[in-house]
């Protein structure tokens, strides 16, 4: 080789070297993944509400075959959206309740499938302590729990402050949810292109025996997940003393530089129905979050505020000294006041609009929907496609209205 060729093989190694370290830099893509198709005319099934619920019926909609749209009034992921947090806790458990422990299994294997899929980590695992009063001690421990007192409590969580007669359940198989993203991760692997509209009350063609869309489509099925909207769609159903929408003030408080205590695996989700909070441990960095389990207002979810106040930190703080007393000065690096959406039983509603068996509403669930939407949209894409399936008692209508189902 002479020296001319030499100089220009050598002036070409740099280059090569930076291309390959961007190309290095590519966050990871998905094996799966595949772009959006363009949304039909006319589909087997419009959804309502690109939520998580929503997000994961269409999911398991486009898994049976069938073509669908998605629509949200302000689009999916967006401010106002119950989905929209940093993180949801999936807790095992669920306060001993046969019906919601049933669908968590589905649930975190689906969660878990779509997290080895994204790029960035959709599941952070972790254990969930649950606190109880007294009278609830009494009524036994639920299946996935083990129950921790005295010295195997203190010396199994040195972060938290317990008294000393004190006990708690730990499941050990609890998960930390990304919220937002996760949304948007499984919207994106349903292959469906979210469409920012303003959906109506259902405007059914009698002579066609379809749903009209606001573009002037058509759907065989539709399915309002609205959460909290469903009130404002269907106000003569659904009436504020039946469903609303209630707010939780919520903050994050950072621990100190390098401090990875308060992190999974070594921090757990702390529910302690003893004083009414519950804490989230720091998953990606946003801070603890902590909040009081009973809501403080009803409010709009199309205009409340969401700025938390300084008498909702108070009481946090008060409780956060208690507990965990390390972070009794401990900075709020992030706070907000978020929705809920709740029914007045405190169960999830799905069931058929009356007098329409082909359209279906689906939202509450008081707090536990995020987490179990995967089997939660199991469950309404296995009633668009069979009519005739019998609907859990507990989330029926009737259940809320007094007889008003068709």
């Amino acid at each position: 080789m002479d020296r001319r060729r030499l100089l220009g093989a050598l002036a070409a190694v740099p280059t090569a070297l930076a291309l390959g370290a961007a190309a290095k830099k590519e966050p990871r893509a998905s094996r799966r993944r595949k772009g959006a198709k363009a949304p039909e005319k006319h589909v087997d099934v419009a959804v309502v509400g690109a939520g998580a619920i929503g997000a994961w019926t269409a999911w398991h909609l486009v898994r049976q075959g069938r073509s669908v749209r998605l629509f949200d009034a302000y689009g999916a992921g967006n401010g106002r959206a119950a989905s929209n947090l940093p993180t949801m806790l999936l807790d095992p458990v669920q306060n001993g309740d046969a019906l919601y422990a049933g669908l968590v299994e589905d649930s975190i294997e689906a969660w878990q499938r779509l997290s080895d899929s994204a790029s960035l980590p959709i599941v952070t695992r972790c254990e969930t302590v649950t606190t109880q009063a007294a009278a609830a001690e009494a009524a036994g421990e639920p299946r996935g729990a083990d129950r921790l007192a005295g010295d195997r409590l203190r010396h199994r969580f040195t972060q938290i402050a317990w008294r000393a007669d004190e006990s708690a359940l730990l499941a050990e198989k609890a998960a930390m949810i990304a919220g937002r993203r996760g949304v948007f991760e499984t919207i994106l692997d349903a292959q469906v292109e979210p469409e920012t509209v303003v959906m109506p009350a259902p405007l059914r063609d009698k002579r066609r025996d379809l749903y009209v869309l606001p573009d002037g489509g058509t759907a065989e099925s539709i399915v309002y997940a609205s959460g909290a909207w469903l009130t404002e769609l269907f106000p003569q159903i659904l009436t504020p003393q039946r469903l609303s929408a209630v707010r939780h003030q919520l903050f994050h408080f950072g621990a100190g530089q390098g401090d990875t205590q308060f992190r999974p695996p070594a921090m757990p989700a702390l529910v302690d129905r003893a004083y009414g909070f519950t804490l989230l441990p720091d998953v990606e960095g946003v801070g603890l979050r902590c909040w009081k389990g009973m809501p403080d207002a009803t409010v709009d979810p199309d205009s409340f505020d969401r700025r938390a106040d300084e008498r909702a930190l108070a009481e946090v703080r008060q409780w956060l000294t208690g507990r965990l007393p390390r972070l009794a000065d401990a900075p709020v690096v992030a706070s907000a006041a978020a929705h809920d959406c709740r029914t007045v039983t405190g169960d999830l509603l799905l069931d058929r609009l009356p007098d329409q068996p082909r359209a279906w509403l689906v939202g509450g669930g008081a707090g536990r929907a995020f987490a179990l939407a995967p089997a939660i949209g199991a469950r309404v894409a296995a009633h668009v496609g069979d009519a005739a399936r019998p609907i859990e008692p507990r989330w029926a209508l009737t259940r809320l209205t007094g007889g008003l189902t068709g």
